[in-house]
C-alpha cells in the first residue's frame, strides 16, 4: 500500500471524519483569515484542495468566494455535503484534476496537506497543477511543518542518528528521508513529509511559482 493511499483510507475512517465534522466549527484560523484578506482576489473562483469536512470552505463560502472544496476522502466529501448543501464538493485528486487551465483566481492547500503526499515528485506534480489551473495573477497559499526549526530537537537528532545521517552534511536524499513520518491517530495510519526551507523553495522554483509571503513562526 502507498503512502498516498494509506492517507487516503485513513481520511475515510469514520472517527478521522467525525473529529474533523466536530473540527469544522472552529473556521478559518486567524493567520489563514489575515493573509486570505490580504492575497485572494475578494469573490474570486476559489480551490479549496484537500477540504475535508470544510473547515476553510464554509467561511470562504460566506465570505462570498465562488469556491469549489475538493478532497480525495469521498466520506470526508459526504460529511461536508451534510453540513452545507450550497457549496461545490467535489471528489478529487490534486495530482489530476479536471479543471481547465487558468480556472481559478485563488488556490488554498491548508492545514500541512500539501506534505501528505507520499514523495517529493508528487508534491511537485501537484503544485505544477495547482500552476496549470491558477490565473497568472491568481495566488495560492499552503501551510506546511518545517525541519529547519527542529534538527536540534532531541527527537530530530536520534532519528537522523537511528538513519545514520549526519544532519549537518545531508544529502538530499537524506533530507527527503529525514522528513518523511508515519504517525497514528484514531487508530489509523498517516504519512507526513516535514521538509526543510530550501527543500520547499525547490519545489516552488520548479513549478514556476514565485513567493510572496513566508512565515517561519506559524509554518506559511
Amino acid at each position: 500500500m502507498t503512502t498516498e493511499r494509506s492517507n487516503e483510507a485513513s481520511y475515510n475512517n469514520s472517527a478521522i471524519v467525525d473529529y474533523y465534522s466536530d473540527f469544522v466549527s472552529t473556521g478559518l484560523f486567524h493567520y489563514e483569515e489575515l493573509l486570505i484578506d490580504k492575497y485572494f482576489a475578494s469573490g474570486g473562483k476559489t480551490l479549496d484542495v484537500g477540504c475535508g469536512v470544510g473547515r476553510a470552505t464554509i467561511p470562504l463560502f460566506e465570505k462570498g468566494y465562488k469556491v469549489i472544496g475538493l478532497d480525495f476522502a469521498e466520506k470526508m466529501i459526504m460529511a461536508a455535503k451534510s453540513l452545507n448543501r450550497a457549496i461545490d464538493y467535489r471528489v478529487g485528486d490534486i495530482l489530476s484534476t479536471r479543471f481547465d487551465d487558468q480556472e481559478f483566481d485563488n488556490i488554498l492547500f491548508s492545514f500541512n496537506g500539501l506534505m501528505l503526499l507520499g514523495t517529493y515528485e508528487e508534491r511537485l506534480k501537484a503544485v505544477k497543477e495547482t500552476c496549470r489551473i491558477l490565473k497568472p495573477e491568481g495566488n495560492f497559499i499552503f501551510t506546511t511543518p518545517y525541519l529547519d526549526n527542529k534538527t536540534l530537537k532531541s527527537y530530530w537528532l536520534e532519528k537522523a542518528f537511528s538513519l545514520d545521517i549526519d544532519v549537518q552534511n545531508m544529502t538530499w536524499d537524506q533530507q527527503l528521508e529525514l522528513g518523511d513520518e508515519q504517525l497514528e491517530d484514531y487508530g489509523s495510519d498517516f504519512f507526513l513529509h516535514v521538509p526543510f526551507i530550501p527543500e520547499i523553495e525547490k519545489m516552488l522554483d520548479e513549478a514556476g511559482m514565485k513567493v510572496l509571503f513566508f512565515n517561519t513562526e506559524v509554518g506559511l
